[in-house]
């Protein structure tokens, strides 16, 4: 089974994906049996916590479970700088990636995100997907970790 690197604004909010949504989106992940090296968005209490690391810890640690993953997951309804940061180092590392975003923001989700997908200088396989529910959600990841994990 696949290391899956998950990831989704944390300081930026969650406005429009909620933690809870989130939280089933990482469930999902785990019930198809792979393992998320990334979990922590979904804590209570995670920015405190963040807000006592060093920004270089963070981004070394995570950049550390961008490396050990085998894919990465990412849920880009709720705008992050960071989240944008995170798939273009795992592009750089050749990962497979699959962006999630809730069908009815197709407009206001980066053109420059969506434009990935089918881009001729994108090394690595890239889907992004707009979902009409967190089942089609869930269907897209599980499809998603079919074809990139064997």
């Amino acid at each position: 089974m696949a290391k899956v690197f998950f990831g989704c604004a944390m300081r930026g909010g969650q406005d429009v994906v909620k933690r809870e949504e989130l939280e089933r989106l990482q469930e999902s992940i785990e019930k198809l049996g792979h393992k998320l090296v990334s979990r922590h968005q979904i804590q209570v209490g995670i920015i405190e916590e963040e807000n006592k690391l060093t920004k270089t810890c963070i981004h070394d640690r995570d950049y550390k479970w961008e490396l050990e993953s085998d894919v990465g997951i990412f849920e880009v309804s709720n705008p992050s700088l960071g989240v944008g940061s995170e798939i273009s180092d795992m592009i750089h590392l050749g990962k497979p990636i699959l962006c999630l975003f809730k069908g009815e923001l197709k407009d206001k989700v980066s053109a420059y995100i969506q434009g990935k997908m089918n881009s001729q200088y994108i090394p690595s396989f890239f889907e992004c997907y707009a979902y009409a529910s967190l089942e089609d959600a869930k269907d897209k990841i599980k499809k998603f970790l079919e074809i990139t994990s064997g």
